[in-house]
């Protein structure tokens, strides 16, 4: 079956030829790259030009007004060829048996793959603890059939992402459109796999600042994700279980115990087991990097408060939009 590799740009002009590079090096050879650029300010679609000028990769390069990635993913399949996609981040690196490994689980009932990454740039110490997050979840997931998957590093077949009728537009943002129309495909019956058998190296938010101002954003979009796939409120998913709601509801009595905490200083407790529900993921880094058995709780404390900042933040903008159009 023939292939598509599918990457939005957006201002990536620092890691897309490193993508590109990657791409060059796969063990398997026919495939095509679809890149659409998102309406980039930077040299995104100059630096693309120029390595589709001296490379042998079929590169074709796609314009649209900035309208997010759930947008330019869409249009990419619209322009693609293959009978198989594989959507890849542009500041994803894929090793030479990504595209080989990415297609040879798709068979009858399964549709989709989803791989594991592993962190490019490592001097960061929030960037470690970020990989350490996932791959602690990522664990979990190998040879299992999962209702999740993360477009950094997925494949589909198409026609099945058609019927689907591809990602929702109104995501603006990369967060939770992925994750929505994997549980459209299962609901299909069809089945989605994880490997371990490939990764890409991807390169994380190395600032605590652009990590929580990341999960703030993830928090406030996957309201709309939850609203859409209610059962999942309840029955989590194979990505988080129900971490997301636990997280949710310690973080929600820690912002009030702030107002509490002049009632009685008792109410600090309440920040004390959010932490210590995070232990677990501390104790799993221990294994990889001593510090972060301290490091890892209170790095996703401030996670979790950030993405239910995020999801009242939803809410409030919601109320006033209604009250705006009486």
């Amino acid at each position: 079956m023939s292939v598509s590799v599918i990457i939005p740009v957006y201002n990536a002009e620092k890691t897309i030829v490193q993508t590109l590079k990657g791409l060059e090096n796969q063990t398997r050879k026919d495939f095509e790259v679809v890149i659409v650029d998102d309406g980039s300010t930077d040299n995104s679609s100059k630096s693309v030009t120029e390595f589709k000028n001296q490379s042998e990769l079929s590169i074709k390069l796609i314009h649209q007004e900035n309208s997010g990635p759930a947008n330019a993913r869409n249009l990419g399949v619209r322009y693609s060829k293959g009978d198989i996609i594989i959507f890849l981040d542009s500041d994803c690196i894929p090793p030479k048996n990504w595209v080989e490994e990415m297609v040879k689980p798709l068979s009858g009932k399964i549709v989709g793959c989803n791989c594991g990454y592993r962190v490019k740039n490592k001097e960061s110490l929030i960037a470690r603890y970020i990989d350490y997050e996932i791959a602690k979840r990522h664990e979990r997931l190998i040879g299992k059939s999962i209702d999740t998957i993360g477009t950094y590093s997925a494949s589909l077949i198409k026609n099945i992402f058609n019927k689907t009728g591809g990602f929702d537009t109104q995501y603006r943002a990369a967060s939770g459109e992925d994750f929505d129309l994997a549980f459209n495909i299962r609901r299909m019956g069809y089945n989605l796999v994880f490997t371990d058998k490939t990764f890409v190296y991807h390169y994380h938010p190395d600032s605590l600042k652009k990590y929580l101002k990341q999960q703030f954003g993830r928090g406030y979009w996957r309201v709309r994700m939850y609203l859409g796939n209610k059962d999942k409120i309840f029955k989590g998913d194979s990505y988080t279980g129900h971490e997301a709601q636990i997280q949710f509801i310690l973080s929600s009595f820690a912002f009030l115990s702030i107002l509490l905490i002049m009632i009685n200083p008792l109410f600090l407790l309440s920040f004390v087991v959010l932490l210590l529900s995070n232990l677990p993921l501390g104790l799993w880094s221990f294994k990889r990097e001593k510090k972060f058995l301290f490091i890892a709780p209170i790095l996703a404390s401030m996670r979790s408060l950030a993405g239910t900042l995020g999801v009242y933040t939803y809410f409030v903008r919601v109320i006033r939009c209604a009250i705006k159009s009486k």
